[in-house]
């Protein structure tokens, strides 16, 4: 009798806990949120909600993505990131990810439930260099600690399927930076269910997600998807962001995975039956040095195709001003060029690149594709090479120059150029981070425990903890305190301050930014053309 009484109540308790997966409404402290589609809830954590992998469009292989279609009534769970979209990937040198990717993070504070305020939110576009990344790389633990912004993190289409190009009306391109244009459109839709402003959207990104910020300040696509952006370490004028030579590149795509036709609609037809990893994984055939250049596709100009996100060059849409003025905040590190050196230091990398530098250059520094002239680009080599090293080798004790000149060339030359010709027609403020941190974004691809300067994403790491490291430093948390405070106050008044100092904009003519050493030591400078070497960049007259 014990045995089925005891048999009766595990039977009973099954039932139960069926129904209430089904019904979590029965649960009064798990939150439902009714989106477009259905209703959903996400994961209960200490201090807020998390709503993971929520599908915001679908797409076909290089097609434009549409808006998600299903819909459903019972209650959903969303508590597990979504896909990664498809990538050859510089961290593995291998494939993974999915088509099926087109999917977004929500982040709500808890104390929001009860309230009728709608909060400011923030939409994350992770880096990667179009190639690679994903949406759950960053954390939402910092901003929820404040309990006052919705976070939004999305991923987008990468590499080839994102960014292939036939330079026509049959594939025109971009299509990551549109399926960008979805999520936001699906914010817009739906944010107000979180309790979220749709009125006060700041987009902020990292690397090719900060490109792509200032990106949609040019494009007609992202025109009222936002109020102002956060460019981190990435801008619109970095030499990888656009893509030389698209439709040559396309075909030879083609021809290696075995679509040997001249024709666009020929190629495409072909290219959608070839399975995704040896598609994908078709990218490394540009990158002959290691994972160089980072940014074989990237952005295009469209022309005037129908739906087209970019119709001129960012350069020539900055200098006429053919944008709509909004606040922007963008940065830069002192060491941004650590990505991708981390990777050469302490092997036999460095030697490589030292008997081969007239070899390898162009691919590392990424003017391989904006000329068929290789006179034109020994020239460029060589006068690099002299100008950063004199008649020095290129090792590890000279490891410091080869930071400076990545440095230079991948990052802080299109940073200095965007914030002159930016601030002449609109609002922008920037700043400068030397604090050195106790772990690095790019510890991943490190040789060495040796210090090797203040990299690319160490400031962004102070925000969007990355689940990977460790625990941060009272001093890395003030800082990223810091950040978070600048980012609220920005959106809700497009006033910029950093630990309660105002940031004052440029002005077309002097690049003043805020710059960081610590937690304590901050103030103004001004920054002149040796900032990048910009002089030097701009006599070599490289076409970008």
């Amino acid at each position: 009798m014990a045995l089925l009484e005891m048999k009766f109540c595990i039977l009973l308790f099954c039932t139960i806990m069926m129904f209430a997966k089904f019904q979590p409404s029965i649960y009064l402290d798990i939150h439902v949120v009714k989106i477009e589609s259905g209703p959903i809830i996400g994961e209960e954590n200490l201090n807020h909600f998390a709503f993971k992998g929520i599908p915001y469009a679908e797409a076909n292989r290089f097609s434009e993505a549409r808006p998600f279609s299903k819909r459903w009534h019972r209650i959903l769970s969303f508590n597990k990131f979504g896909n990664v979209c498809a990538q050859y990937d510089h961290w593995t040198y291998g494939f993974h990810g999915d088509e099926d990717c087109l999917n977004l993070n929500v982040y709500v504070p808890k104390s929001v439930i009860e309230s009728d305020e709608l909060l400011p939110v923030i939409v994350f576009i992770h880096g990667g260099a179009f190639m690679f990344g994903g949406s759950d790389f960053y954390g939402q633990d910092a901003f929820m600690r404040e309990q006052n912004t919705i976070l939004v993190t999305i991923n987008y289409r990468l590499g080839i399927l994102g960014f292939l190009s036939t330079e026509d009306e049959v594939l025109p391109g971009n299509l990551g930076l549109k399926d960008q244009v979805e999520a936001l459109k699906w914010i817009q839709r739906n944010i107000e269910a979180f309790k979220g402003d749709r009125r006060n959207v700041t987009i902020a990104g990292f690397s090719a997600g900060g490109a792509s910020v200032q990106l949609h300040y040019f494009s007609p696509l992202s025109d009222g998807l936002f109020k102002n952006g956060i460019s981190h370490s990435g801008v619109a004028l970095n030499p990888w962001v656009m893509a030389e030579n698209a439709r040559e590149k396309a075909f030879i795509v083609g021809k290696s995975v075995g679509c040997k036709y001249h024709d666009s609609k020929k190629l495409l037809r072909c290219l959608k039956k070839v399975p995704v990893a040896k598609l994908v994984s078709a990218a490394k055939i540009f990158q002959p040095f290691l994972y160089n250049p980072f940014s074989p596709f990237g952005v295009v100009v469209e022309n005037d195709y129908a739906n087209a996100f970019l119709t001129d060059h960012p350069q020539k849409i900055l200098e006429n001003r053919k944008f709509k003025p909004r606040p922007w905040i963008t940065s830069v590190t002192r060491d941004e060029g650590l990505y991708p050196a981390t990777e050469f230091y302490n092997n036999k990398t460095l030697k490589q690149l030292d008997e081969k530098w007239n070899d390898l250059a162009s691919f590392l520094l990424d003017f391989n594709s904006t000329t068929y002239d290789n006179q034109k680009k020994l020239e460029w080599s060589k006068t690099i090479r002299k100008f950063y090293f004199d008649d020095e080798r290129i090792n590890d004790e000279n490891f410091g120059r080869l930071t400076k000149l990545m440095t230079d060339r991948l990052f802080k030359n299109g940073f200095y150029n965007s914030v002159v010709l930016q601030s002449s027609y609109s609002k922008t403020y920037c700043y400068y981070f030397e604090y050195e941190t106790e772990q690095h974004a790019m510890d991943e691809l490190r040789n060495t425990t040796n210090f090797l300067g203040v990299a690319h994403g160490d400031d962004v790491f102070l925000v969007y903890n990355n689940r990977k490291l460790r625990d941060y430093t009272s001093d890395e948390k003030t800082i990223g305190q810091h950040f978070i405070e600048m980012y609220k106050l920005f959106n809700q008044q497009n006033i910029v301050r950093y630990a309660g100092k105002q940031i004052e904009a440029s002005d077309g003519s002097t690049v003043q930014c805020m710059n960081i050493g610590s937690s304590s030591d901050y103030s103004m400078k001004v920054l002149d053309k040796s900032f990048g070497e910009v002089d030097f960049w701009k006599s070599l007259n490289i076409p970008e």
